[in-house]
């Protein structure tokens, strides 16, 4: 005799998140609006704007991984939050997209039916 099962649903093995960052503007082309005598950076994603005053690209990154919460009940779900530089003339220009991934790894699941 061997257990009969049948394939009934999936479950999750594992969740990961996956961050990107893309520069797509050089700084070095743009006109920045100075503040402090620092470039003013403003970052949007899912969960609002702020504005960062600093030089520090690493601190900008980080907050632009914060800004973001991918959601939904799918394998990958994706949010993106873009980082902008202020310049002179109170134009944004876009510098930078982050791109986060929140990742969930399924296996399936057996259940048993009987013997055969």
């Amino acid at each position: 005799m061997t257990e009969v099962k049948v394939k009934t649903h999936l479950i999750i093995t594992d969740i990961h998140e996956e961050y990107s960052v893309k520069w797509v503007e050089k700084l070095i082309n743009t006109n920045p609006k100075l503040v402090n005598g620092l470039p003013v950076f403003v970052v949007i994603g899912g969960v609002g704007r702020t504005e960062l005053n600093t030089i520090d690209i690493k601190e900008i990154e980080r907050v632009g991984k914060s800004m973001t919460r991918p959601r939904g009940r799918e394998g990958i779900t994706t949010d993106k939050a873009y980082i902008y530089i202020k310049e002179k003339e109170d134009k944004e220009t876009l510098v930078c997209i982050v791109t986060h991934n929140h990742v969930k790894t399924f296996a399936p699941m057996y259940d048993k039916v009987g013997w055969r």
